[in-house]
């Protein structure tokens, strides 16, 4: 198990190195070196700040995250390929309970009966209730309630019992803290004690929704709070969002691998299925996503002109979306000279946007436009809110627009079909045929669409936003997944599996664990936020290759390519 023996009372020289050698950015203690210190909160918490976005936007983002969220693709490795890894899912286990939980559990145990420290130890509540969250949905049942006491076994608790300890950790702290002079310069508020609550309040909202098939017990406080509307986050400069630096130890993960380091394991890629679903509803935010290939990817489109003449074009496609596999399937009687995207080097895909691997890069936690998702969807379920689920929707995509300094574009956006309200889209598959991007749905595909497109990077959020429903996102499995192997498809896992370590040494309470699953410790073992899923007979269908996604980006006439100042020859006049 994770560090059973670690006392409450802290000694300052183990916790100050590290949550201080995380950051620089915080005043540095002149205390005396021989002396006995019991940390403060606000030593403790700016460290787990940083060390959180390593953790959760870091390398589990980079290797599961944002593969299980459809936003990007990279190849290789066990969790790319819908696989998994003991070692490294057991270093992501440990981190979070000993690098990260643990520092705040130890904020609440110090100082949680000190009436001078309300508001700080909230403020470690209220962290410890999201990254709880996150353990939550990507392992299930979780050590909880006993987790950093001195026991020699550890016991599980049921999703249910950790759900509605956080929601009513939550609840409850959002109605003590109170604006005064008990607040530290944490990095993510800077203090702001009222932005606290509305994070306490927007996430319990969050919960709710992700849970609402658990029953009343849950979807009550969703109620509650939109009940609390007022204090749900309600503008850009209320969104939760941490910031890596640009001194060495504080740099961004995704900077470090990939630009710093050089790293070619593992590159990211822009996903190919998320890039349809743009496509399909003619979506700009591609532009501040994702970057043109490095290598050109030739297309021909055939266009009208003004004067009613056909004419034939050549350029490179603005934008190529790379898939998980271009492995098909076996009973596919298909051949690689039939595959548009077969022997492309990751040259040839869009990389995301140059701004993922600033050094500083401020990845968001729970921001505006996602909130007025929430909002729109509680309102669609009769939970209440002042304003329609239309309006909280339209603001929505307002919102993402501001956020991406594109508000320019998003009133012709806002009339798109499948965007505007109550109307559908015309669809655009895949390079196979065999899943489509449409919004046909009515109005709460909409809403979980646009949150999806909005909380791009968001790894963890839109997995649990995919699992939790059916039949809203048409999606591909994996045919070249170490799970089922080459040329079976694989669909997207549900959880990963608890570390072998808890097996070994925590025997007890893995069994509690793997009980309150049902009995199996399995990557397709659903979760309670989990819906059943009616998944397509793969090996059944009949693939049609194409190029649909790339093509006609700029329109469908000369003159509106023109207009793009796009380089461009015309090959051939019909």
């Amino acid at each position: 198990m994770f560090k059973k023996y670690i006392n409450n009372i802290i000694i300052a020289s183990a916790i100050l190195c590290s949550a201080s050698s995380c950051t620089q950015d915080f005043e540095e203690l002149n205390t005396n070196p021989h002396e006995f210190q019991t940390a403060t909160p606000d030593v403790l918490f700016p460290g787990v700040v940083k060390k959180s976005l390593d953790v959760v936007k870091g390398d589990p983002a980079n290797k599961m995250y944002l593969q299980y969220s459809h936003y990007t693709t990279a190849g290789g490795g066990p969790y790319n390929t819908y696989w998994y890894s003991d070692p490294l899912g057991e270093s992501w286990w440990e981190d979070f309970y000993t690098q990260l939980i643990m520092d705040l559990q130890s904020i609440i145990d110090l100082y949680g009966d000190n009436p001078r420290y309300v508001n700080q130890v909230g403020m470690a509540k209220i962290y410890k209730s999201y990254l709880a969250s996150v353990i939550l949905g990507t392992w299930g049942p979780m050590p909880y309630s006993e987790a950093w006491q001195q026991k020699l076994s550890i016991g599980f608790d049921s999703e249910e019992e950790v759900l509605e300890s956080l929601l009513t950790t939550l609840s409850e702290t959002y109605e003590v803290m109170e604006t005064g002079e008990d607040t530290m310069d944490d990095p993510i508020f800077h203090g702001d004690i009222d932005k606290w609550r509305k994070f306490a309040n927007t996430l319990s909202l969050k919960l709710a929704l992700r849970y609402q098939n658990m029953g009343a017990n849950i979807t009550d406080f969703g109620k509650l709070a939109m009940e609390r509307e007022a204090d749900l986050i309600g503008m850009e400069s209320e969104s939760v969002v941490a910031a890596w630096g640009t001194l060495e130890e504080n740099w961004n993960y995704f900077y470090r691998e990939f630009r710093h380091q050089n790293s070619s394991s593992q590159l990211q890629r822009f996903s190919h299925v998320f890039y349809t679903q743009l496509r399909d509803l003619k979506d700009p935010r591609v532009e501040v996503y994702a970057q043109a290939p490095v290598l050109g990817y030739t297309l021909r489109d055939t266009l009208t002109t003004q004067t009613d003449e056909r004419v034939v074009v050549e350029y490179n496609a603005p934008f190529v979306g790379k898939p998980k596999s271009t492995t098909p399937h076996d009973n596919w009687a298909l051949t690689d000279q039939q595959n548009p995207y077969s022997g492309l080097g990751d040259d040839s895909f869009s990389d995301i946007s140059e701004k993922y691997y600033a050094k500083d890069y401020a990845p968001t936690i729970l921001g505006y436009a996602e909130t007025c998702f929430m909002k729109a969807e509680a309102k669609l379920l009769h939970w209440g809110g002042g304003q329609s689920a239309e309006a909280y929707y339209n603001e929505g995509i307002r919102a993402s627009f501001a956020q991406h300094e594109i508000s320019e574009s998003v009133d012709t956006y806002l009339e798109n079909d499948g965007v505007k309200w109550g109307t559908k889209s015309e669809g655009v598959r895949d390079y196979r045929s065999i899943v489509t991007a449409k919004v046909e749905n009515g109005p709460i595909e909409q809403v979980l669409v646009q949150r999806w497109i909005a909380g791009f990077f968001q790894g963890f959020d839109a997995w649990c936003l995919i699992r939790r429903t059916n039949g809203i996102f048409d999606l591909p499995p994996h045919f070249n997944s170490d799970q089922n192997g080459v040329g079976q498809a694989t669909n997207l896992p549900e959880r990963i599996l608890f570390p072998t370590k808890e097996q070994r040494l925590n025997t007890n309470g893995y069994y509690q664990g793997l009980a309150h699953l049902g009995g199996a410790d399995f990557l397709n073992t659903r979760l309670k936020l989990s819906v059943p899923k009616n998944y397509k007979d793969w090996g059944a269908m009949n693939p049609i290759m194409n190029t649909d996604v790339l093509r006609y980006y700029y329109g469908t006439t000369l003159e509106e390519y023109e207009a793009a100042g796009i380089d461009f020859e015309i090959i051939e006049r019909l």
